[in-house]
């Protein structure tokens, strides 16, 4: 009988031969190798002297400890109303921080995950929060801001339930800082992506830039979504109690030809109407780091100050911006809305977000 949760890695050896290493399972103790080929593949007895082993790498496993931050944070997943309220991609990032923040360590080596709770009343601790975010997270000013909010969340939950007596995460200065003004993507930088792009890619791009979806709406966005003139799509971000109207354009009609075309010579086509090198459906992540490695790759990543994904939902919003000054009987403030999903009550503040003032009025002198 196969074991449950096993996990097993391949490694080349510098004579050419493969070692497979057994780990009780992702990230657990490693407690067999072979060489040149599995011992637990289909249909094989897997030998005692295997079992004996994993059984014996299982029990010195240590369960956490009562009170200790590991097993407070089990708690926290079973009985946090606002955390079981969060989206699963929320959860899901929510206890990938927190699962980081375990292995923080503190005065004489000991990791946070094995410490008392109780460690996290004491003002000392903020040195080693701040510490441990530097160093983990110091490539990203903005996701070590979200890990101390992950953070800063779950400490909070403890004082109300009556296991803290304070939240020393909270109050700690924050590190990124956001820009005054709209970034968007420049035609220099639009042209440069899509020269070197490839087919997936760039056709992605122009969706991008046509649509103003979100990454996340846009990976999901499904045939079933088409109308004869346009895309209706039902906002993520808003629990789907939004939905985006989206005319299809010329521009945007020659794209989604394109793709159409494309989809028609794969064996198995995706409901999707976007889709991967292979022909599968991307995921968000898979899609981000695809596109992140591109213009990283062409001069335009974080480290040179580059324009994001999220960017082209504002060249999108700035482009609109433009043309209603040019025509503001056709394009009126309900385009707008329709266009972004947003609501009447939010557009100003919206326009004042994601429109560049720099870039409207570059276009409107010329």
């Amino acid at each position: 009988m196969a074991i449950k949760g096993l996990y097993v890695t391949p490694k080349r050896l510098a004579d050419g031969t493969i070692r497979y290493y057994y780990y009780a399972y992702r990230r657990g103790p490693q407690f067999w190798t072979s060489d040149h080929k599995r011992i637990d593949g289909a249909g094989k007895r897997l030998p005692a002297e295997f079992l004996a082993a994993y059984s014996a790498a299982m029990a010195h496993e240590r369960k956490p400890d009562t009170g200790s931050l590991s097993a407070t944070i089990v708690i926290y997943r079973e009985k946090c109303a606002a955390f079981r309220k969060m989206k699963p991609k929320g959860k899901t990032t929510r206890l990938k921080y927190l699962e980081t923040w375990l292995t923080m360590p503190l005065h004489g080596g000991l990791e946070a995950g094995n410490a008392p709770l109780s460690v996290f009343d004491s003002r000392k601790v903020i040195k080693y929060i701040t510490a441990f975010r530097d160093e983990t997270w110091g490539h990203s000013p903005s996701a070590a801001d979200e890990a101390v909010i992950a953070l800063s969340a779950f400490l909070t939950w403890c004082r109300q339930d009556g296991r803290l007596d304070f939240n020393r995460a909270h109050g700690i200065e924050q590190v990124y800082q956001r820009p005054t003004k709209a970034r968007v993507w420049t035609t220099d930088e639009q042209k440069r992506f899509l020269e070197s792009a490839p087919w997936h890619l760039s056709r992605a791009f122009l969706l991008l830039l046509h649509t103003g979806l979100r990454r996340e709406d846009l990976v999901s966005l499904n045939l079933s979504a088409r109308r004869r003139q346009h895309l209706i799509v039902p906002t993520g971000k808003s629990g789907g109690r939004n939905t985006a109207l989206l005319p299809i354009t010329p521009p945007l009609a020659d794209v989604l030809s394109d793709l159409d075309e494309k989809r028609g010579l794969l064996e198995t086509p995706p409901t999707t109407i976007l889709f991967s090198s292979r022909g599968t459906p991307w995921t968000s992540d898979g899609f981000g780091t695809s596109f992140d490695k591109h213009r990283t790759r062409i001069g335009l990543g974080p480290k040179s100050g580059g324009p994001t994904i999220h960017d082209m939902r504002k060249t999108c919003a700035t482009n609109l911006f433009i043309l209603q000054q040019r025509y503001p009987e056709q394009i009126t403030d309900q385009v707008f809305i329709d266009l972004f999903g947003w609501t009447p009550g939010t557009l100003s503040k919206m326009k004042r977000i994601y429109v560049s003032d720099d870039a409207v009025i570059d276009a409107l002198t010329r």
